[in-house]
């Protein structure tokens, strides 16, 4: 790993500033930052302010697609990947450290 990556799991649909201060100090540091979405956290990929943090180089979005098909997010957001569970292993072996919101 070139750079120590931090990792962000989103679970809830709150906290935004949080994240959004969390993801720009961490890059700011040189930290690499991927944030993986799931449970009531994929309606941040519907959510304008959240949309532009993807204007943040150095991080990486991802979501589960399961969850999203579940609280009724049909729509695909450009700049976030969509996948499975898988996304959210590759997150927490790659990660340094991972924050949990």
């Amino acid at each position: 790993m070139a750079t120590e990556m931090l990792g962000i799991m989103v679970t809830k649909y709150e906290n935004l500033d949080h994240i959004a201060g969390v993801v720009k100090a961490a890059r700011a540091a040189g930290k690499a930052v991927t944030l993986f979405m799931t449970d009531e956290g994929v309606r941040f990929t519907r959510d304008p302010k959240f949309i532009e943090l993807l204007k943040v180089d150095g991080v990486e979005f991802s979501c589960c697609d399961h969850s999203c098909e579940r609280v009724g997010i049909h729509d695909k957001t450009t700049g976030i990947s969509y996948g499975s569970q898988y996304n959210n292993a590759g997150m927490l072996h790659d990660s340094a450290r991972v924050l949990v919101f």
